[in-house]
């Protein structure tokens, strides 16, 4: 797997794990135990009036019990009251066949100290079970020891070095017009792109590096414009996009919940090959130097 091929399935991975709630969340974590530990990790579901008992899934070879949580909004109390009654049923139906419980949640900030003071105390307690809990980095870590045909089953198509090197003007046309019918309220100018814009706008070093290789070939997306008979049409798919920006940003949302917005938006429904995923990196490139989305630093005056 080249490093173009990685970085885009770490994106694709965040994106999965800030996007998935409730059970969606679950299946999606089970979907990668079982690629990851095939005839090991078992998938539990509820099963009539007994439920699942506790249990979201199971690693016989470690002996873990898993408990998967995904609200909306991880709230300290909620989490802790769910952590004391999903591990003491865990117990109750589990022992002697669990040595380990390990709490699976969708907080990319991590855990408040309720939590984890909760997960330690369970973990000090005198009943023979290590209690641990996975979040992002840990589920991470899972994914990308996948090869690169069970990361594509399960995260959907990435671009390689190669379909960045490949893309032509063909690639383009169906992202671009998939923005170009958006209605547009926006007169923002066009403005140039300044120093430091990557590090300012706090995006995750993933999409960071997804960004750079995408402004290797944003000459191409100039291209396509400057050969094209509508001069207008560059300014009216930046007003497009900058629009969703806006949008996603005023609804609170992090710079790496937008990028993956505004990735979807640009893509639209033709995301279906890799190539067609380096096309939409390449638009957004080209658009973040235009400062058509994302932040301006502070301008420096000497």
């Amino acid at each position: 797997m080249d490093a173009t091929l990685r970085f885009a399935y770490e994106v694709l991975f965040e994106n999965k794990y800030l996007a998935l709630k409730g059970d969606a969340f679950q299946d999606f974590f089970s979907s990668l135990m079982e690629k990851r530990y095939p005839a090991d990790f078992q998938r539990m579901r509820a099963w009539g009036r007994t439920g699942d008992r506790k249990n979201d899934g199971y690693l016989k070879s470690t002996r873990t019990v898993f408990q998967c949580y995904a609200p909306n909004e991880l709230e300290a109390s909620v989490t802790v009251q769910k952590i004391r009654e999903d591990f003491s049923g865990a117990i109750e139906h589990w022992n002697p066949r669990m040595a380990r419980w390990t709490f699976v949640h969708n907080s990319r900030q991590g855990l408040g100290p309720d939590v984890l003071a909760v997960l330690l105390e369970l973990n000090d307690a005198d009943n023979g079970v290590v209690v641990s809990q996975w979040g992002f980095e840990e589920l991470r870590r899972v994914a990308m020891q996948l090869a690169a045909t069970d990361l594509a089953s399960l995260l959907g198509p990435a671009p390689s070095s190669s379909d960045f090197r490949e893309l032509g003007f063909a690639d383009l046309r169906p992202v671009l017009e998939a923005v170009e019918i958006v209605e547009l309220h926006d007169d923002s100018p066009v403005r140039p792109v300044p120093p430091r814009k990557l590090e300012h706008n706090r995006l995750s070093p993933e999409i960071e590096e997804i960004l750079r290789r995408g402004m290797v070939r944003s000459d191409l997306v100039r291209s396509y414009f400057d050969s094209g008979p509508d001069p207008t049409r560059p300014d009216r798919i930046a007003r497009s996009i900058r629009q969703h920006y806006d949008e996603q940003s005023a609804m609170g949302k992090g710079p790496d919940a937008i990028f993956f917005e505004l990735q979807a938006f640009v893509g639209g429904s033709q995301r279906a090959t890799a190539k067609r995923e380096a096309a939409s990196y390449a638009v957004l490139a080209f658009f973040f130097e235009q400062c058509d989305i994302f932040e301006r630093p502070p301008e420096i005056v000497t």
